[in-house]
């Protein structure tokens, strides 16, 4: 499978010729100035030729010039880097197709504080998006047979938590009434009012939003049945899910977490399960779901384990 023709549009040059030329299905493409064109492939590191040949080690990769960096770096930024500078402050701007470019470079930090600006672009790594239908069968297979359930999706960074979320969404959102809370516009790709991936007929999606503002938007004025949202975790994100949950919304939504363990020693998200606000926990590695436990189920566990103790 060749790479995203909508990505490339975000490379020019020798970095464009190479890339158009690789076969592999690509999840990162990172450029770093100075040093050799890499991608991601099933979570390993290839360095690309000229010729779109991939190598585990650089000697004959393209070089990646400051040139390439500022040249992407500006098409990501549609050419107007000031209309984007809220998006370069948070460290990445989400392209066409939902595709996530990170940015790394000099933070410049404001009197208070804050950081207003990052300067001196030495990298950019493009995330591609993979929509795949069929995601999250086994989730609505088991989980959603009986009704619409609250689930929380835990996996590391590049676990597949957006992918499936995705999915799942579209699923849902085939025949309940779901608001789905896109903030960085990585699940439904929205640009220009129009939504470029599959994500249900019924689905009214918030672009651009924080999640708690529209969390509590989308309960107010589009009475949902289940609420969608990517990678939870502030203080601001856990009250937002708490009312709507009070207010009868399921809510599905995905945590940076890489075990049941380590999801347990968070507790502001232990707190999420104690209350309910999420019935069931969906683990996933290396873009597989691994396993689908009942929140109660996964308390249980813990105190048994801690009387054992």
């Amino acid at each position: 499978m060749e790479i995203n023709t909508g990505v490339l549009r975000y490379f020019g040059g020798d970095i464009y010729k190479a890339l158009s030329l690789v076969s592999a299905d690509c999840s990162e493409i990172r450029l770093r100035a100075g040093r050799p064109l890499a991608v991601t492939i099933a979570d390993k590191t290839a360095f690309v030729g000229i010729s779109g040949e991939l190598a585990s080690c650089p000697g004959s990769a393209v070089t990646v010039t400051a040139e390439d960096i500022r040249r992407s770096f500006e098409a990501v930024c549609r050419y107007s880097i000031h209309s984007f500078q809220g998006r370069i402050c948070q460290g990445f701007i989400t392209v066409a197709g939902g595709h996530r470019a990170g940015i790394c470079g000099t933070a410049v930090y404001s009197s208070d504080g804050r950081i207003e600006n990052i300067k001196n672009i030495n990298g950019i790594n493009f995330r591609i998006a993979h929509e795949i239908i069929g995601a999250a069968d086994e989730i609505t297979a088991k989980v959603m047979n009986s009704g619409l359930k609250s689930i929380l999706i835990c996996g590391e960074p590049c676990s597949g938590k957006t992918t499936v979320l995705r999915d799942l969404c579209r699923q849902i959102g085939e025949y309940y009434p779901v608001s789905l809370i896109d903030e960085r516009g990585e699940i439904a790709a929205e640009s220009g009012g129009v939504i470029n991936n599959r994500v249900g007929i019924c689905t009214d999606v918030f672009s651009g939003f924080s999640k708690s503002d529209g969390i509590l938007t989308a309960v107010r004025v589009m009475s949902p049945m289940m609420m969608i949202c990517d990678e939870i975790g502030s203080k601001e994100d856990i009250e937002a899910l708490e009312a709507a949950s009070v207010s009868g919304v399921k809510i599905a939504a995905t945590v940076h977490c890489g075990s049941p363990g380590e999801l347990l020693c968070i507790p502001k998200l232990k707190k999420l399960l104690s209350d309910r606000v999420f019935e069931y926990c969906v683990f996933l590695r290396k873009r597989k779901i691994t396993g689908i436990i009942r929140s109660d189920e996964l308390l249980s566990r813990e105190r048994k384990r801690g009387e054992q103790h």
